[in-house]
Order: C-alpha cells, then sequence, then structure tokens
C-alpha cells in the first residue's frame, strides 16, 4: 500500500531530467498549489499522488500531462508536449484496464489515483466534450473494486481519492435534464456524510474547505429539480417538504472549522448563495421564468458578487468556484451584475484556464438572454450548450 504521510517521497528518475523535470518543478511549485482548495499543512495533491508516481509511470505521466496544460496559460509551445504525455496516460490506461482484474492491488490503486488525476487534467485542460466524465465513470468501477483494501490498509489515502471522486461528482452538476453520470455515491463510497471524509488528517477540507454541508445539498436540489420536472406547473407536497427541508440546511449552515480562514469562510458562503439561486430555480421548474423567481434569486445574487470581492486572488479557495460562478452567473439579468462578476474573473491572478473560461459559457447564455426569456439559469445553460455542442468539464 502506499502509506501518504509518513516518510519523505523519492521523486522517481524520469521527473529529474530534461524537460520533465522542468515540468515536473511546475507541477511541485506552482500546479499543485492551485489544485487543492486547502494547501496547509498538507497538500495531498503532492504528497500522496507523489507517493503513487514514485512506483508508477502512469501517473507520473499524468503528473506530467497536468503541469504542462496549466503551463499552457502563457506558455502556447507546451501544446505537443502536454498532448504527447496525455496520449501516453490514455493508451496505458486502456491497456491496464483489459488486464484490470489481474493486476495487483497495488496497482489498481495507481490506476484510480490516475483516472481521478485525468479528470483534474480536462478540467484544467477546459475540455469542452466531456471528456471528465468518462474517467468519472471508470473511477465509479475502480473504487468499487478496491475501496475495502483501500480503506482498511491505507485509509488516509482512501480519504484523498474519496473527497476527489465525491468532489468532482458533486459539480458536475450545473444541468438539471442530463442523464450524463450518475455518481452512486453511496454505493461507491460508502460515506454517511462528508463531513467524516479526511476528519482529523492534515488535509481536511482539501477540496470542500468549511463547506461539506452544503456540497451535500447540490444532489438533493438536483433531484428536487427532476421530481418537478415530471410534475408540472404544480409542485407536490413531498416537493414542497424538500424544498422547505434543502432551504432550512442552506439558511442554518454556519463554517464551524475555526481554524479555518475567512477565505474558506468565503467560499462556503458563494456555494451557499449559489445553492440557494440553484434550489430557487430548480423548484420552479424548466417553465419560462417568473418575476416571483427573479425577486427570490435577486437577494442571493447581490450577497454573492459582495462575497466574491473580498476574496483574495491568492486564495487556494480559487480552485474550486467554477460551479458557484456558472449557477449564479447563469441567473444574473442586470448588466451591472454581470459587469461586476466579469470583472472579478478578469482581474484574477490565479492563473487558471478553467477558471477564466467559466465567462465563455456565460457570455453566449447572456447574449440569448437579452432576446429570448426562456434562456435563463441552469435550465437556460443547459439549452445553450447544447445548442453550441459544449459538454463542461467543471472542477
Amino acid at each position: 500500500m502506499f502509506p501518504v504521510t509518513t516518510g519523505p517521497i523519492v521523486v522517481p528518475a524520469q521527473l529529474r531530467k530534461g524537460t520533465s523535470r522542468h515540468l515536473f518543478e511546475h507541477f511541485l511549485h506552482v500546479t499543485a498549489k492551485r489544485m487543492a482548495g486547502r494547501t496547509y499543512p498538507e497538500n495531498p495533491f503532492l504528497s500522496c499522488n507523489l507517493k503513487i508516481a514514485s512506483d508508477s509511470t502512469i501517473m507520473q505521466h499524468a503528473i506530467l500531462a497536468i503541469s504542462a496544460s496549466h503551463l499552457l496559460y502563457k506558455r502556447p509551445d507546451m501544446a505537443e508536449i502536454c498532448a504527447s504525455h496525455y496520449a501516453i496516460v490514455l493508451r496505458s490506461m486502456k491497456h491496464a484496464v483489459t488486464r484490470w482484474k489481474a493486476l495487483d492491488p497495488r496497482d489498481q490503486i495507481a490506476l484510480l489515483a490516475t483516472a481521478l488525476a485525468l479528470c483534474w487534467f480536462e478540467t484544467i485542460d477546459v475540455n469542452t466534450s466531456g471528456a471528465l466524465y468518462h474517467h468519472l465513470e471508470a473511477s465509479k468501477f475502480m473504487f468499487q473494486t478496491v475501496k475495502g483494501n483501500l480503506k482498511d490498509n491505507d485509509p488516509s489515502l482512501f480519504g484523498f481519492l474519496a473527497e476527489q471522486y465525491a468532489y468532482l461528482a458533486t459539480v458536475s452538476n450545473i444541468t438539471l435534464r442530463s442523464a450524463r453520470f450518475d455518481p452512486e455515491m453511496d454505493q461507491t463510497l460508502s460515506l454517511p456524510s462528508l463531513g467524516l471524509l479526511n476528519q482529523g488528517s492534515n488535509f481536511y477540507g482539501c477540496l470542500f474547505g468549511c463547506s461539506h454541508l452544503v456540497y451535500e445539498t447540490i444532489p438533493m436540489i438536483c433531484d428536487l429539480a427532476k421530481l418537478r420536472i415530471t410534475e408540472g406547473i404544480t409542485p407536490s407536497q413531498t416537493s414542497y417538504q424538500q424544498y422547505e427541508y434543502i432551504l432550512g440546511e442552506l439558511k442554518a449552515w454556519r463554517p464551524t472549522q475555526r481554524y479555518f480562514s475567512k477565505d474558506f469562510e468565503y467560499a462556503g458562503q458563494l456555494y451557499r448563495e449559489a445553492c440557494l439561486v440553484f434550489l430557487e430555480s430548480s423548484f420552479q421548474g424548466p417553465d419560462t421564468p417568473s418575476l416571483e423567481l427573479h425577486a427570490a434569486v435577486e437577494p442571493s445574487l447581490a450577497c454573492f458578487l459582495e462575497v466574491f470581492a473580498k476574496m483574495s486572488y491568492e486564495s487556494p479557495s480559487w480552485t474550486t468556484v467554477m460551479w458557484p460562478i456558472l449557477t449564479a452567473g447563469s441567473h444574473m439579468r442586470c448588466l451591472k451584475q454581470r459587469d461586476q462578476l466579469s470583472d472579478i474573473i478578469l482581474n484574477s491572478t490565479f492563473d487558471m484556464r478553467a477558471v477564466d473560461n467559466t465567462l465563455h459559457p456565460l457570455k453566449l447564455l447572456w447574449e440569448k438572454m437579452a432576446f429570448d426569456d426562456s434562456y435563463y439559469g441552469s435550465y437556460g445553460l443547459e439549452k445553450v450548450l447544447k445548442e453550441c455542442g459544449i459538454t463542461m468539464c467543471v472542477g
């Protein structure tokens, strides 16, 4: 197994020479810090992934591909190198999966970690064909095979891999009528609550920050939306009860971990306000939005922008803001609000194409919204993405 919290990390020889050394050092000092929402006192994208890479060439190439893709933000000449490492990972993964049952448990776990690393690659690389979801499907299958062994032998590594899967599966919910991916969270991870992930470890909240309870409402809101789609205009008693329960959970949420910095609280507030907007929109259903809906979401949109303006551009929490930006931004009808959101993103020094490119689908939606009221919110975003042939990889 991989003891991820003890002993020095041995850097494989392949990562210490030539172009690979440059890419690895960039991953070590820059990219890995942009991947975790919480990097102190331990960044598991280093401590866990490098332990695996020390004995897995597939993970080594995945790390190099991720670093090269991140460098593409300012170095277009990295495109060929990036594509080369990515192709090696895909070929190796396809070959290994065909031999899955014959693999040693250690190799199976390394393959799972690499599949999750590929999810991050697709996000960082701004893939628009939904490639992330293929890797998530593979991760789900692998998790269901190795989780017992992994929990017993290396609970720290299990926690890190589980938090990645749970986070990516949760924020993949940006549209409401898509049957693209079912994470089967209970069956895959067997966790009663996200808040139990990595509790007591040095990387507790590495992606969920102090907002586990808020994240848990996202799939609940999606389930409510699916129910409302089948019901039509008039909501059932069951829908009302679900709506009231989720609303109560969101309004009652407070960041309870006092050792988290203020920016983690801001990130949690961004998610809460975006979830409140998502809830109101989902409860109304897919019909043309009403004046009541516009009025209901306005306080949350105003609060969202107020909080977002306070968040430091150097905060690690920036890596987790794609989902709330897309959700809140898709409900903004006011030009002043759109400009404010755009300014915050464009002035960012976070240097991640994935964050910057959240504006692209929003601008497509806003253009449509000017002429057709049905292009609004999560349903409108879903419609415009489908028309443009875009399947976003949100991470």
